[in-house]
């Protein structure tokens, strides 16, 4: 192959609180920009409308945002152009739907009649199909959402997940197309020291939520065991559900709980503003697809900065926490227990000390960007232009 290689990332949206793009495509654009490749992120700004239009460079990555006007087919319209502008030997599709779907589709049908054309990879990190009942997708939306999830899987040179069980899922429909596994990772730059906070009274419990990891109920009954044993404790809760209704379901049930004062609805944050109140951070998770193909970057970086983490051991959760990185918990775990484990590790200085030094080694053996750039530039290798079918 010659190098070096030109490739365009179609992205789904912008660089807004969505985080894909911003959190997973970016930092690997970075890494194959600093190798020596030629790389550029298309973007329809739907969510980021004050981007439209505009274009920038970012650690040696054009990202160019296309204008928003004439609806759908424009918008697709203007990606196609600039791909046959830029003349890319690879094509990285972000997501097989809404607009990226479509340049997908539209780049595999005018290959199939021309019999040239860029490669055409797809990148999945979550499976969509699983969101739309929590987004209240209609069912015309939602179908064609489902078929053009699994259409984009089974057209595509080659497919990079960020979860076994995406790699698992893709293999099942597409058994004959390569597939690399590649989570999400960790920018290994200003590392913070790691300190164990001293147990405060009120202890402090960080959980960041999108209000689908566990049902109300279980949030109330954690809670409520918690409070049993740590009676001053304080939940603070961060993060924004995709739709406003589920945030008032979780807050009216632990209104009913002994000490609703004590828990603080922050909503979207900074981390690093609430960081360093936590004395650990909790992440549980119920056994759903949704959630076993999910790879939240936000339990990397809340490891990567040094708080102790207790997680169900689901999906990617148990890879990250993998060789005492976290405290891992089974996946049928009781509320109680869950609870329980909370209030060990932090009678546990020492523990969470040591937590916290296997999760650096881990993170950044395994999780590096740079590692994972180095691995999809050799996936790359087995991609061609010339050869495409």
């Amino acid at each position: 192959m010659t190098l070096p290689l030109r490739i365009a990332f179609v992205a789904p949206f912008g660089l807004g609180q969505k985080t894909t793009v911003w959190a997973r495509t970016l930092p690997l654009a970075r890494i194959l920009a600093s190798q020596g490749h030629k790389v550029t992120i298309l973007i329809p700004p739907w969510d980021t409308p004050q981007d439209a239009g505009r274009r920038w460079m970012d650690g040696g990555v054009e990202l160019i945002n296309v204008a928003l006007g004439g609806g759908t087919p424009l918008i697709v319209a203007r990606l196609l152009r600039l791909i046959d502008t830029l003349q890319p030997d690879i094509v990285h599709i972000i997501k097989p739907r809404a607009h990226a779907g479509l340049v997908q589709w539209w780049l595999w049908q005018r290959r199939r009649v021309h019999k040239n054309g860029p490669r055409i990879l797809l990148d999945i990190d979550d499976w969509e199909q699983s969101w739309s009942e929590i987004n209240q997708y209609g069912r015309p939306l939602a179908r064609f959402l489902a078929w053009q999830e699994e259409w984009g899987i089974r057209h595509t040179d080659g497919i990079t997940a960020a979860s076994r069980w995406l790699v698992e899922r893709a293999q099942q429909y597409a058994p004959h197309t390569p597939v690399l596994y590649l989570p999400n990772g960790v920018a290994w730059t200003n590392v913070p020291v790691v300190r164990v906070q001293p147990l405060s009274t009120p202890a402090q419990i960080l959980f960041f939520t999108r209000f689908v990891e566990v049902e109300p109920a279980w949030l109330a009954a954690f809670w409520t065991a918690l409070q049993a044993q740590l009676p001053t404790a304080r939940l603070l809760v961060a993060g924004e559900a995709f739709q406003p209704g589920r945030e008032a379901l979780y807050k009216q049930q632990l209104l009913s709980t002994k000490a609703p004062d004590q828990v603080e609805w922050l909503g979207y944050v900074d981390p690093l503003a609430v960081y360093a109140r936590a004395n650990c951070a909790i992440f549980p998770a119920m056994q759903l697809p949704l959630l076993q193909a999910k790879c939240s970057v936000r339990l990397a970086t809340t490891l990567l900065h040094g708080l102790p983490v207790i997680a169900s051991s689901v999906g990617e959760q148990a890879a990250y926490g993998a060789n005492g990185a976290a405290w891992l918990i089974p996946a049928d775990a009781t509320p109680a227990t869950f609870a329980q484990a909370v209030i060990d590790l932090l009678q546990q200085p020492a523990q969470q000390q040591k937590m916290i030094a296997q999760a650096h080694q881990h993170l950044g053996a395994r999780y590096q960007w740079a590692v994972l750039g180095q691995q999809l530039a050799q996936f790359y290798v087995q991609f061609t232009r010339m050869s495409a079918p």
